[in-house]
């Protein structure tokens, strides 16, 4: 008889456990600490790989799916949250300057990060379309630590204010420009051929369908659980529960109507969430998906610092860092310049919303859905671009938030 067993499946149980106790202990330990969380997974990722190489030495291309199956959750949990904090979601004041970055920040940021690939990497016009749109959101999971509070708790700071609400909307309009250069490598160059079929279904079908769904989902569920049920059943609700429903009901429906499901979830987490005399009440919701949240970014970003020391030589490309540089620290940061320039904002407020524009999961997303829908030229190259990216706006702007957010509070 074989007192032990070591089935890897045993492993994998392990390490799932190991890996939920650190997005448990770690946020805590780090909490307004130079470090973020991020920083730290990736760390710890490196060590493994260095600890294990024989085993950790993946093809992206061959793990598309889960990849896009597991960054898709976690954003759409990190939207949840989004909604959730936003205290006034339908008023003018909340979206003012955020519309600024959708319209105007989020279109040149695409443009400048494109010309920028194309111009230095040498990529075919589809790759560097895709590489505009896949950068072009700010990620609504590494920027949570500089969104507003919780849904209890007032919070007076604009910028706070506009980095949730710029957040959760962008990640879900990068879509009609992912279909974009997907019809263009799909079909070719001569978007005569295709525009029409691109602008009346992956613009303005699949938005409106997310709006309408997100609203009337976020409704629902609100007079289901605070109109149609009697105030005693308010308490026996499960939290956790209802998060999820208010994330998977709207998103799923969304999707099977060939909507935009990440801008329902946002939207029904907003409506969901206006009625300030339930405030309290939003708090456990927002603290249930904060927590879902910080764990698949502890394995999100643990795996993605594998992926980075088995990958070290190529990501060393000058060509890619120097690429990588320009779009976060240039064209970006004019991007957002531009859009806010004849604003009354200050000079710093200006310069904080423009900056940071976090690229993280979202972006990933958006790569392995688009590897999905069509073969691309320069895959390889834009995994590593997309990923030295990540890992440099993690740390700079990770090293970074702690000063800032001293300055906003």
């Amino acid at each position: 008889m074989n007192l032990f067993n070591f089935e890897s499946y045993n492993f994998y149980l392990l390490a799932g456990g190991t890996i939920t106790l650190l997005a448990a202990v770690i946020p805590n330990v780090f909490d307004k600490k130079q470090l973020t969380p991020p920083i730290i997974y990736i760390f710890i990722g490196i060590a493994i790989a260095f600890a294990g190489r024989q085993y950790t030495d993946f093809d992206v291309m061959q793990h598309t799916d889960i990849i896009r199956r597991v960054s898709e959750f976690v954003v759409i949990i990190a939207l949840t949250n989004a909604g959730l904090k936003i205290k006034k979601p339908f008023a003018w004041e909340t979206w003012k300057y955020s519309f600024r970055l959708l319209i105007i920040t989020m279109p040149l940021t695409i443009i400048g990060a494109a010309l920028t690939g194309w111009w230095l990497l040498n990529l075919a016009p589809a790759a560097a379309l895709l590489f505009g749109a896949l950068i072009s959101p700010t990620d609504p999971v590494l920027a949570s630590d500089l969104q507003t509070s919780r849904p209890s708790k007032k919070d007076l700071s604009k910028i706070r204010l506009v980095l949730t609400s710029e957040a959760g909307l962008n990640d879900g309009l990068a879509f009609p420009f992912t279909y974009f250069a997907i019809f263009m490598a799909a079909q070719g160059n001569d978007y005569t051929k295709w525009i029409g079929e691109w602008f009346y279904i992956d613009v303005i079908y699949k938005i409106i369908v997310g709006v309408i769904i997100g609203f009337t989902a976020g409704w629902l569920l609100y007079k289901l659980i605070f109109k149609i049920t009697s105030k005693s059943h308010h308490s026996h609700i499960s939290r956790g529960i209802l998060s999820l429903a208010l994330t998977l009901l709207p998103y799923g429906i969304t999707e099977l109507l060939g909507g935009y499901g990440f801008i329902a979830v946002f939207i029904a987490a907003c409506t969901f969430s206006s009625s300030e005399e339930k405030a309290k009440y939003m708090d456990t919701l927002h603290d249930f998906t904060e927590e879902a949240e910080q764990i698949f970014v502890a394995f999100i970003f643990i795996f993605f610092g594998i992926y980075l020391s088995a990958s070290m030589e190529k990501l060393l490309d000058f060509r890619i860092i120097i690429t990588a540089v320009i779009v976060l620290i240039f064209v970006r940061p004019l991007s957002g310049w531009v859009a806010l320039y004849k604003t009354d904002l200050s000079a710093f407020q200006k310069f904080t919303l423009s900056f940071y524009g976090i690229r993280g999961v979202g972006s990933i997303f958006y790569l392995m859905y688009a590897f999905e829908q069509t073969e691309f030229p320069n895959a390889h190259e834009l995994i590593q671009l997309s990923a030295v990216i990540i890992v440099l706006s993690v740390f700079i702007h990770g090293l970074s938030a702690s000063t800032l957010q001293k300055k906003l509070d």
